[in-house]
């Protein structure tokens, strides 16, 4: 079976007069939003746009050579920008409104693009989490706040684009950018949500109770899709009270997360009918061992390792890998220096391991004995 690259190529000569929007283009406009187009792209309220095959042009003259966006950007990525100039379908859309903001002190990372389609609707893209470390403690954030910085901001960019434009309007986003899709659409005012056709959640993490029992959530529940891969550990990530559509990747594990490798047949990804034991593993050990914290616990352990990672000097996880050993000798100071930091960092990681084995133990339970308990 292909994938979302080659849905490209499948589909790419067909405009969306002849093949309407399909579940396999939200990913692609997703993913779109993942390079830095500071530059190419007007921000908001600046007013006009370039059509995707021009900046995709201008982005990759900038970054000639380049085979990879940083270390969590899919490999895929580049390959699949070199192949939407040349595309009917795709080269025409109109990108404006670009946005990408990082705040080390908000804890923020933050990035937003708008994309007009000929078939005369928007759709807005939020950028899932990137290279910085400042975007994984955000995201850690998540676990312990009923709203983080990026969520606020993006709930600001929605009503905005909204409110500037007639059209109507889909969004969505991959990893935490479904996430941020999601609040933006729930916090959007109740005059746009006529306007509003759809939510795409792809293998985005849920939320805390408070924003699930809220009227807000409720109201646009019905139009939330959600993808996760049969190995999905970010999507199940905290709790989801809409459907979710199980779909097969071609890679395994962590891997699977990304949207690129989802399965495509025609203008759908192909389903699958559950998770994989892994992932029904690894997601049940997980959520155990987050619920097994408190809050206090979360935020002790989020704000050790953050200055753990943050005392190496790096700010993205490529520098982190680029200085192993700069990072390793900074890492063994700082926990020799702080015993309490290393002491409940490893009653946690214990804690995980613990809760896997036991997940493991569920999903394949120990064979009885023919004789066990006789004499």
């Amino acid at each position: 079976m292909g994938d979302t690259l080659d849905y490209i190529d499948w589909r790419g000569d067909l405009g969306f007069e002849a093949s309407p929007f399909n579940e396999v283009d939200n990913i692609l406009l997703c993913k779109l939003v993942c390079p830095d187009f500071t530059g190419i792209i007007p921000p908001p309220g600046a007013g006009g746009g370039v059509s995707a095959a021009e900046a995709v042009r201008a982005y990759l003259g900038r970054h000639a050579g380049q085979e990879r966006i940083g270390l969590l950007a899919p490999k895929m990525l580049i390959p699949m920008l070199e192949k939407l100039p040349g595309s009917i379908r795709y080269k025409g859309i109109i990108l404006s409104d670009y946005i990408n903001k990082i705040d080390i002190h908000l804890e923020e990372q933050f990035s937003g693009l708008t994309c007009l389609l000929p078939d005369g609707t928007r759709f807005v893209s939020f950028r899932g989490t990137d290279d910085t470390l400042v975007a994984w403690k955000e995201n850690l954030n998540m676990s312990v706040m009923d709203s983080v910085p990026a969520q606020r901001d993006a709930a600001a960019y929605l009503e905005g684009i909204m409110r500037r434009y007639g059209e109507p309007v889909r969004v969505g986003g991959h990893s935490k950018g479904g996430n941020l899709a999601v609040y933006a659409a729930l916090r959007l005012p109740p005059e746009y949500h006529d306007r509003l056709l759809c939510v795409y959640n792809n293998d985005g993490p849920g939320f805390r109770e408070p924003i699930l029992n809220s009227e807000e959530y409720r109201r646009i529940r019905s139009k939330i899709i959600t993808f996760v891969p049969q190995y999905s550990l970010v999507g199940m990530l905290l709790s989801h009270e809409e459907e979710y559509e199980i779909v097969k990747s071609r890679e395994s594990g962590i891997m699977a997360h990304d949207g690129l490798t989802w399965e495509v047949l025609g203008t759908k990804f192909i389903r699958a009918g559950n998770f994989s034991l892994r992932g029904k593993i690894m997601n049940s050990a997980v959520r155990s061992w987050i619920s097994g914290l408190n809050d206090e616990q979360r935020r002790l352990f989020i704000s050790d390792l953050y200055s753990i990672l943050a005392s190496t000097g790096a700010s993205t996880l490529t520098e982190l890998t680029e200085n192993k050993l700069r990072q390793s000798a900074r890492l063994i100071q700082k926990l020799r220096a702080e015993p309490e930091i290393r002491a409940f960092l490893s009653e946690a990681l214990e804690l995980l391991i613990k809760e896997y084995v036991n997940s493991a133990l569920e999903v394949f339970p120990r064979p009885k004995l023919p004789f066990a308990g006789k004499k």
